[in-house]
């Protein structure tokens, strides 16, 4: 089975990676042939028995060593997992899309480059996804929902029909996301929220019903 697969890298090497690892082996599609990090502190270590090497300019050694071309970008936060994928798109790197065998994927579901939906998490029928989105363990996406590039729906977080949400959001640990309601982009959703109206680009939203906290405003950073 192992010679048969496809290799793969993974760029990050925190606990998410260690995930991600654990995905890729379940899911039986790809070999993951190492791991890399710009923190350089943990070049030289290994995770799962996977080496660890260090950050960019490791990877383009790497990749024409192994000839690899597939890779996956596991950092959970979404502004870093939007640049270091947009770097490997522009270095020639395409990006795999991941689904746990234990997830559910509905009929007419669109996934995009570099998406990940973990074990558990379930995104209902003709609802499309961007790319190098992660539908984290145990969340889910009901039917005809749109969610942009980069977007990060956190553990056991329940987006209901009909809903839009923008590129860069994060929707938090628990939180609910109530039928129709657009979310804008970069928005932070806290955990365990309850959305019932849109939100505006760049606010924070917390409690139920969510409220707009200014002091954590994304458009002033």
């Amino acid at each position: 089975m192992r010679g048969s697969q496809t290799k793969v890298f993974v760029f990050g090497a925190s606990g998410h990676a260690k995930v991600i690892l654990d995905l890729i082996e379940k899911q039986g599609e790809y070999l993951t042939a190492f791991l890399a990090d710009d923190d350089l502190r943990l070049k030289g270590s290994t995770i799962f028995g996977y080496p660890v090497l260090g950050g960019k300019t490791d990877v383009l050694q790497a990749v024409e060593k192994e000839r690899v071309k597939l890779g996956f970008v596991a950092i959970g936060n979404n502004a870093s997992r939007a640049l270091v994928s947009d770097w490997l798109a522009n270095n020639g790197i395409t990006l795999v899309t991941l689904i746990h065998p234990a997830a559910q994927i509905g009929r007419g579901v669109a996934l995009a480059p570099g998406t990940v939906v973990m074990a558990g998490a379930i995104v209902n029928s003709d609802t499309s996804i961007g790319a190098n989105a992660i539908i984290n363990t145990g969340a889910t996406v009901d039917h005809d929902c749109i969610l942009g590039d980069y977007v990060h729906i956190a553990p056991g977080a329940s987006v209901c029909g009909g809903v839009r949400i923008g590129r860069l959001s994060l929707i938090g640990v628990g939180a609910a996301i109530t039928p129709g309601v657009t979310v804008g982009n970069n928005v932070i959703v806290g955990a365990g929220a309850t959305v019932v109206s849109d939100i505006q680009d760049g606010r924070c939203v917390v409690g139920t019903p969510a409220r707009f906290l200014e002091a954590f405003d994304t458009r002033k950073t």
